[in-house]
């Protein structure tokens, strides 16, 4: 491929100096390819942009009934959740509550997560969207133990982020130097060495969810809340997120291909499951947010708006997947 400019570069050295050495033919060679690949560059990319946008459209296309259904579930949950969230602020003592509190930043978390999803299948890559969807499905794990455990669970869980980010000033003090980065003063460091250890107390074992159910593993957890039927899907999307070995077929973005490829880019095959579980994931979320407290009589809450959109919402969970479905199978 390079043999005509390592040619010219190796002439044009010898000319200069008879002596030269294969490593400055090299470095010449390298230096005329960087300087046409840069007078080149942006004609080039604007190519693969337009080729990237032409299938984004497509995409779009294609699969327009089952986006416009998951785009709508997703507004209708930022919507009941900005409507919950304005009414219970209006009470004093829901504040500063914890147990709301970490409900409220989950469904957040959990409506940005789908955002990205949304993208990701928009793009042509569905696994990347499941691997996305596994975050999503911890979140579930995570607010069902919670929900079940009460408040003190919530308090815990803050908490088990602050040691979290303790362990990440430590973290961010041994590698600051190896990566040219200034980092944490020594005070810093010994104010969240004393907030680790007072949450701890020592115990390097430590987890939010062991001191309520006995587990901290996934996979455990996952069983007390009865969503352990769910575990090959998380799998397979954990496969997606960690360096592991697996042949190309086993893909979403390979399950209409008619031979054996390397998929090295988009692909727009593959979209239902990946959508259908991120609908049911974020529904889940949104439920346990818009009930909060909801067993307590004396909450102080109307829940008349909350039992509205659910209903919506669970409507349009049905729909998403039928939607993509419908669209897989009209091939």
């Amino acid at each position: 491929m390079f043999e005509e400019l390592l040619k010219t570069s190796e002439e044009k050295l010898r000319e200069k100096n008879p002596d030269f050495s294969y490593e400055s033919v090299i470095e010449s060679a390298a230096s005329l390819l960087i300087e046409s690949i840069n007078e080149r560059e942006e004609e080039n990319i604007k190519q693969v942009m337009l080729e990237h946008d032409a299938f984004l459209q497509k995409n779009r296309e294609r699969w327009s009934i089952g986006f416009i259904k998951l785009h709508s579930l997703r507004e209708t949950c930022l919507q009941a959740g900005m409507n919950f969230q304005e009414q219970f602020l209006k009470i004093q003592r829901y504040e500063t509550d914890e147990l709301i509190g970490v409900f409220m930043r989950q469904h957040a978390h959990a409506c940005r997560i789908t955002g990205e999803i949304i993208h990701l299948l928009e793009g042509g890559y569905p696994d990347a969207a499941l691997a996305r969807w596994r975050t999503l499905y911890e979140m579930v794990v995570t607010c069902l133990v919670i929900k079940k455990c009460g408040r003190e669970a919530a308090i815990d869980y803050i908490k088990h982020g602050l040691v979290q980010t303790a362990e990440g000033v430590e973290e961010h003090r041994n590698t600051a130097e190896a990566m040219g980065q200034e980092t944490f003063t020594d005070q810093d460091a010994e104010f969240f060495a004393e907030l680790k250890l007072n949450i701890t107390k020592g115990d390097s074992s430590w987890h939010w969810a062991r001191e309520h159910t006995g587990y901290k593993k996934i996979d455990k957890l996952r069983e007390f809340v009865e969503l352990d039927k769910w575990s090959h899907n998380y799998k397979l999307a954990s496969r997606n997120i960690h360096s592991d070995y697996y042949e190309m077929r086993a893909l979403y973005g390979m399950s209409e291909a008619q031979q054996d490829l390397l998929l090295c880019g988009q692909s727009n095959s593959g979209l239902t499951e990946p959508a259908h579980f991120t609908a049911i994931a974020l529904a889940q979320i949104t439920s346990v947010f818009l009930t909060t407290y909801i067993e307590e009589k004396d909450s102080g809450l109307d829940y008349s708006d909350s039992v509205l959109f659910l209903k919506i919402i669970n409507n349009y969970v049905k729909e998403v997947g039928e939607a993509f479905l419908s669209v897989e199978k009209a091939i």
